[in-house]
């Protein structure tokens, strides 16, 4: 049974609720559009936020305020909250305002996965056309695949993630403008080692302590460990969950063999099978700790059959289990996860390539390459020809005009092929 005074005091104080400015985030959510809309992504990534900021926006559209509820169910006085008690809410919520009836009712509701059967309520809601409906799914109980599954078509689902390089400078107030950034390079480039280290979660983007930084990532990490993934699939040895990811923090940006990791933990005299092992990797996958990239290969059996390259949904993560960084793996990372990004809006699909070569990353469009790109944090002499040898040969194959490597910095050196362009990190992430 729910608390109704509860209930009545939370939707009185959402109500009256000044909502926050937050950083603005470059991703198009269409408000006018009559679906379902879901933000999904990692805990902490700024979904609330963006929520929020949501609101705005429709209210400068001209919605009234009272037709606006807010409810965010991770609100103890929603506990025990079912869809068959939806009602009551609305009734609250009509007693309080006046909503106009020449305007739907816009509902936004956070983390809708803690009410028992809202997959029903919001079908049940939307098939009314009453309701405009904004929801945020937790990755530790709720994820896209199966909003989208629960909703059969009704929805459109957008996933949010740590802040990008650009999202980043204007979290910490850095002017975006050509003549400041060519003019200021220097700053530039020492915000791009910090965003590089510490990641891009909003809260510790504006922090200045190296110390509060990694200790708010290891909060993080411990809420998705315990909330997200102990809770959500009912682990009961959270120590061997626990080595598994701190083997994957040590791994990331390379092959991930499953088979590699269930024999070192058996070297350590661990009891532990291939598919615990196998298991508690697609469980840090499906809340967005981590992401696997496949090899490319034009069979899609190959393709699935091949091994998977790693990388951490936010580079901060690295922090937690290393002393030094290791910039061109941090880097590797940062471009992988910026490619997620533009996949969102660009239809793009990701790869690697390893057979006898290997390159970072092939992107396809419309089930051709499209582009390929290598990154190497410093290009010289020494390694020059490695990093462009494999771009040339799959130029010449595939008869494409152009590639990339990406650096750190900007690079003196020429490649001696016109087709290959070398363009430092910033640039690229800010489209310079």
């Amino acid at each position: 049974m729910i608390n109704i005074e509860g209930v009545k005091r939370a939707i009185a104080e959402y109500m009256a609720m000044q909502f926050p400015n937050a950083i603005p985030r470059d991703i198009e959510i269409d408000t006018s559009i009559n679906k379902v809309i879901i933000i999904s992504g990692i805990r902490r990534s700024g979904k609330t936020f963006e929520i929020f900021n949501l609101i705005k926006e429709v209210q400068r559209k001209g919605v009234p305020r009272a037709n606006i509820l807010y409810v965010n169910f991770e609100d103890e006085r929603f506990i025990g909250f079912g869809a068959n008690d939806f009602d009551q809410l609305l009734d609250i919520y009509t007693s309080l305002s006046e909503p106009d009836k020449q305007y739907p009712i816009f509902l936004f509701m956070d983390e809708i996965q803690n009410v028992s059967g809202w997959d029903r309520l919001v079908r049940r809601l939307y098939d009314s056309y009453n309701f405009r409906i904004f929801l945020t799914g937790s990755s530790s109980k709720l994820l896209s695949y199966e909003i989208s599954s629960a909703l059969a078509g009704r929805n459109l689902t957008y996933i949010m993630y740590p802040l990008s390089f650009k999202e980043f400078l204007k979290a910490r107030s850095v002017p975006l403008n050509t003549q400041f950034l060519y003019s200021n390079l220097g700053i530039i480039k020492k915000e791009l080692i910090e965003y590089l280290e510490y990641g891009g979660f909003p809260e510790i983007a504006v922090l200045e302590s190296k110390d509060m930084k990694r200790k708010i990532l290891s909060t993080y990490y411990d809420a998705i460990v315990f909330h997200d993934i102990v809770e959500r699939y009912r682990i009961s040895n959270t120590n061997m969950l626990k080595m598994v990811l701190g083997y994957t923090l040590n791994s990331y940006s390379s092959n991930m063999s499953a088979s590699r990791l269930y024999s070192y933990l058996k070297s350590l005299s661990l009891e532990v099978s291939k598919k615990t092992v196998n298991d508690y990797i697609n469980y840090a996958e499906s809340v967005f700790f981590i992401s696997m990239n496949f090899k490319y290969s034009k069979s899609f059996k190959k393709t699935h059959q091949s091994r998977k390259k790693l990388y951490l949904m936010d580079t901060g993560f690295s922090k937690l289990y290393k002393t030094s960084d290791d910039f061109g793996k941090l880097l590797e990372n940062a471009v992988y996860i910026e490619l997620l990004r533009r996949k969102e809006s660009e239809s793009i699909q990701i790869f690697y390539y390893e057979d006898n070569i290997e390159i970072d990353f092939v992107l396809v469009r419309d089930l051709k390459i499209s582009e390929i790109i290598q990154v190497c944090v410093d290009l010289n002499i020494q390694n020059l020809d490695r990093e462009v040898k494999p771009l040339k040969y799959i130029m010449d194959r595939l008869n494409l005009n152009s590639s990339t490597i990406i650096t750190l910095e900007e690079q003196k050196i020429q490649t001696g092929d016109d087709r290959i362009k070398i363009v430092p990190f910033y640039k690229w992430a800010l489209g310079m």
